[in-house]
């Protein structure tokens, strides 16, 4: 083709638009292979991984859970201002202490003022409602010392109004 014709740069278009086109081949034939058949068969990812979660063995088990053995201090959670706290959050996974209904270890409990802090601590984010604190003023104003475990000097846990 003469250098001096119209139709001398439309070459470079061809071979950019037949890039393009093996590009897309080779996207939608990759997908193909790489993307698994029950992708999006039940939402937004692989519906698979549902039955491979269930084969794990089950470690939590939520606050009814608790509830079987200690209705009385969920009952008293329930009541009080933690009462959408979950157990498990403070203590441990259910697993650690019961098996198959039957109690195989003490309950671990995580006396932390970290547990506490990381509802409690006074942020601009957090509703005005919400109960909200500088933990080291609030101790120090309550006349003891702040420590791993201070919040629990003054509080229960279960109801910690």
């Amino acid at each position: 083709m003469n250098s001096e014709s119209p139709l001398w740069h439309a070459k470079h278009v061809v071979r950019a638009f037949l890039a393009l086109i093996v590009l897309l081949i080779a996207l939608v034939l990759g997908r193909q292979f790489l993307v698994p058949d029950s992708w999006g068969r039940s939402g937004w990812y692989r519906a698979d991984n549902v039955t491979e979660q269930r084969a794990f063995p089950l470690r939590h088990g939520g606050n009814a859970s608790c509830g079987e053995c200690h209705d009385d201090i969920l009952a008293e959670l329930t009541d009080a201002g933690h009462a959408g706290v979950r157990c498990e959050g403070c203590h441990a996974p259910l697993a650690l202490h019961v098996s198959d209904g039957d109690k195989i270890a003490d309950m671990p409990v995580r006396r932390e003022t970290s547990l506490c802090v990381r509802c409690h601590q006074a942020l601009d984010a957090r509703p005005t409602d919400f109960p909200q604190v500088h933990p080291r003023e609030h101790v120090s104003e309550q006349g003891g010392e702040f420590g791993p475990d201070a919040c629990f000097e003054c509080h229960n846990p279960h109801a910690p109004l």
